[in-house]
């Protein structure tokens, strides 16, 4: 008896599915790095502010004595031994001859000092809402301001007096008055109160909420370096000349003494001994 055969279940096509790779790990796998928020921001906003701005008046006030000094040293009218350029913030040094350049490198300081401080206001006061409002910032920056305009009125008091002097020495005194006035008073003091009025320009901008004291602080800086090695290679210069012209002539005591000075003294004793004679 023939078995009835059942049919074959046709072979139905099975979607291919894709072959999923293992997940590889790479050998070094990355490291978070933690990207500090307040970065190069004043910790203490107020402090360091005020510090920039202290720092600033203090460097202005100085230039005002080192340039006086080192314009006097080119006219031979200020000492190149001088141990300060006056001031009660000037340094005072003890060997002769580096009061100027003492002086000189910290106003640099100053400066350099002044903005690195304002960097760092900068970039915490747009993070501070608000802040330029706050009394705390107004009395500091109302004070640099008032503490230059006090020096500002000083110098042009001293420009006016030296105008009207001029014109009263007119026909009765020598080219060397007038060299003294201008050359020795007038130059130096016309400088600083540009230094002075332009500092003061640029806290008045701060002011009226334009942040101008980066500029402020690297024409510090630039005005502060030129008078540092203007006023090194005057001094090197006026010690070496005082040096070289000293042929002739002995020391004794720390002073000059002429080189007929035993001519002289023998000739002195022998007039005293005629009186004694007499």
């Amino acid at each position: 008896m023939a078995t009835k055969q059942q049919p074959q279940p046709s072979a139905v096509a099975q979607p291919e599915m894709p072959v999923q790779q293992p997940v590889g790990y790479p050998a070094y796998p990355q490291q978070y790095v933690y990207a500090d928020p307040n970065k190069g921001k004043a910790k203490l906003l107020t402090l360091e502010y005020a510090l920039a701005m202290a720092s600033t008046v203090v460097s202005a006030f100085l230039l005002i004595n080192v340039i006086t000094s080192v314009v006097g040293l080119w006219s031979d009218t200020t000492s190149g031994a001088i141990r300060t350029v006056g001031g009660f913030l000037a340094p005072t040094m003890v060997t002769a001859g580096t009061g100027i350049v003492a002086a000189s490198v910290f106003t640099v300081v100053l400066a350099v000092l002044a903005c690195v401080l304002f960097s760092r206001v900068s970039k915490a006061v747009s993070y501070r809402e608000g802040y330029t409002n706050r009394t705390a910032y107004k009395l500091v920056t109302y004070g640099g301001l008032a503490a230059l305009i006090i020096p500002a009125v000083d110098l042009i008091a001293r420009l006016v007096s030296i105008l009207i002097s001029s014109l009263l020495f007119i026909g009765a005194a020598g080219g060397e008055v007038y060299k003294s006035l201008y050359l020795s008073e007038f130059l130096p003091y016309a400088l600083s109160l540009a230094v002075v009025v332009a500092t003061s320009y640029f806290i008045y901008q701060i002011i009226q909420g334009r942040n101008k004291s980066k500029i402020m602080s690297l024409v510090l800086i630039a005005v502060s370096v030129v008078v540092l090695l203007t006023g090194a290679i005057t001094i090197a210069v006026k010690v070496h000349d005082k040096g070289g012209s000293s042929t002739g002539r002995s020391t004794r005591q720390g002073q000059d003494i002429p080189s007929d000075y035993e001519s002289q003294l023998k000739k002195y004793r022998e007039s005293l001994k005629l009186k004694q004679y007499n």
